[in-house]
C-alpha cells in the first residue's frame, strides 16, 4: 500500500508548494518547515502527479465541451438542410437561396471553430521612404558593388523612370550591353 504523503496534511503545505514551484533547494525547504528532505522528494513527485492529473481533467474537459460545440454546428446544419429541402419542395427560390446561404455561412463558422479558417483583423504596416532618383542609383551601385566582384564592369545604370514615363532605350542599351 502506498504511504500517505506527510506534507499534504503539513499546516504549511501552501508554502511548501510554493517554495517549490519556485524551485527552492529540497534541503532549504525541509530544514526551514522541520520535515525530511525525503519527505519533500515525493510531494515534489506527488505534486507532479497532481498537476498532470489536473491538466488531463481540463483537457478531457476542453474535448467535452469542444464535442457539444461541434454537436451544436451539426443540428444547425441539419436545420439549415433540411429547410432548404423544403423550400426546394415548394419551389420557393428565394428561401432556398436563403438557405444556401445559412448553410454557407455554417461550414464557414464550423471552419473557424476548428482553426481552418483565420479570423480577426490582420493589418500590414508599410514603412515608405522617399529618395531621389540620384539616391536611388547610388544605392544600386552599392548594391552591385557589394554583390559582385566585377563591379567595375558593370554598364552605368539608366536614371530610374518616374510616373510611367518611358525610356525604353535606355533599358535597351543596358541589355544589348549584357
Amino acid at each position: 500500500m502506498a504511504r500517505t504523503c506527510t506534507i499534504c496534511s503539513h499546516a504549511k503545505l501552501v508554502n511548501i508548494d510554493r517554495q517549490l514551484l519556485r524551485g527552492d533547494m529540497l534541503n532549504g525547504i525541509a530544514h526551514r518547515f522541520h520535515v525530511s528532505p525525503d519527505a519533500v522528494g515525493r510531494h515534489r513527485r506527488h505534486m507532479r502527479t497532481a498537476m498532470l492529473k489536473a491538466q488531463a481533467a481540463c483537457e478531457k474537459q476542453d474535448l467535452v465541451y469542444g464535442q457539444t460545440l461541434i454537436d451544436e454546428v451539426k443540428l444547425i446544419k441539419a436545420d439549415a438542410e433540411r429547410l432548404q429541402l423544403e423550400a426546394e419542395g415548394r419551389r420557393d427560390i428565394r428561401a432556398a437561396l436563403q438557405a444556401i446561404r445559412e448553410r454557407v455561412g455554417i461550414v464557414e463558422l464550423q471552419a473557424k471553430l476548428m482553426g481552418e479558417i483565420q479570423t480577426g483583423n490582420r493589418s500590414v504596416t508599410v514603412n515608405l521612404q522617399t529618395i531621389s532618383p540620384e539616391e536611388a542609383l547610388e544605392y544600386a551601385r552599392d548594391i552591385l558593388e557589394l554583390f559582385s566582384p566585377d563591379a567595375a564592369l558593370q554598364p552605368e545604370l539608366p536614371i530610374p523612370l518616374i510616373e510611367g514615363e518611358a525610356d525604353i532605350s535606355a533599358t535597351e542599351e543596358l541589355n544589348d550591353n549584357n
